[in-house]
């Protein structure tokens, strides 16, 4: 299932929504979403990145729009959009606060957004592709790395190679703190899919496992956002 599939199946009707893709890489998603009829901007701050976007999408038979700019500071109006995909993103940016505060901005009153965030604590590094490396206390974490000789190259800015030491990783109290006072709610989309899958069974059987798996096993968090009016 791609990451569009994955996407229309939690939000109805979302090929006739305006879609914004922060940080839109190679345009895959953006070609996945023109081939099924849905118009998607992409943002993208790496101008090659855009290019090979542009030149794929080409090769596909659609037309997609992308914009180079920063999560940060979006180059959108107020409320252009009804919904956004920060996938992957959060823990490449220089601010992720002022990340979230421009999603806030753009999204119209009631709009969402689907964020994903790496595990501080999940066993298996998304990016390092190492195991247990998010255990250990991070002064340990680079000497860990070299051991298994799969640092990158962290001289090249233009990909996101980050020195793991440099990304924003959280606890899952951590990024669902960080998100609510900026004004959305937050839903776990992997327990929102199993307790509508079991019921009360969730509740009694499943949620202490669920919690002991979200906090030391996912390596990665997957929300849904709802943008709120916020509280003065």
């Amino acid at each position: 299932m791609t990451h569009w599939e994955h996407l229309s199946s939690q939000i109805e009707g979302l090929a006739s929504l305006k879609v914004l893709d922060l940080g839109s890489g190679q345009g895959a998603f953006l070609i996945d979403a023109a081939n099924r009829g849905a118009t998607v901007t992409g943002l993208e701050t790496n101008p090659a990145y855009i290019k090979q976007s542009y030149e794929a999408a080409a090769r596909a038979g659609v037309r997609i729009t992308v914009v180079e700019g920063r999560g940060e500071a979006l180059p959108f109006p107020d409320s252009s959009f009804d919904f956004v995909n920060l996938s992957e993103v959060i823990e490449h940016v220089d601010d992720p606060l002022l990340l979230l505060r421009e999603v806030y901005r753009v999204l119209r009153p009631g709009g969402r957004a689907y964020l994903s965030a790496p595990n501080r604590f999940g066993i298996k590094d998304p990016h390092f592709h190492l195991y247990f490396v998010n255990w250990l206390p991070r002064r340990f974490a680079n000497p860990f790395i070299s051991l298994f000789g799969t640092h990158k190259n962290y001289e090249d800015k233009s990909a996101g190679r980050q020195n793991l030491m440099n990304m924003h990783y959280y606890t899952y109290s951590a990024i669902r703190n960080l998100v609510r006072p900026e004004g959305f709610t937050v839903i776990d989309i992997r327990a929102y899919r199993i307790s509508r899958s079991l019921g009360k069974s969730f509740g009694f059987l499943v949620a202490p496992v669920y919690f002991v798996a979200r906090t030391l096993y996912f390596d990665s968090f997957h929300l849904l956002l709802t943008k709120t009016p916020r509280s003065l």
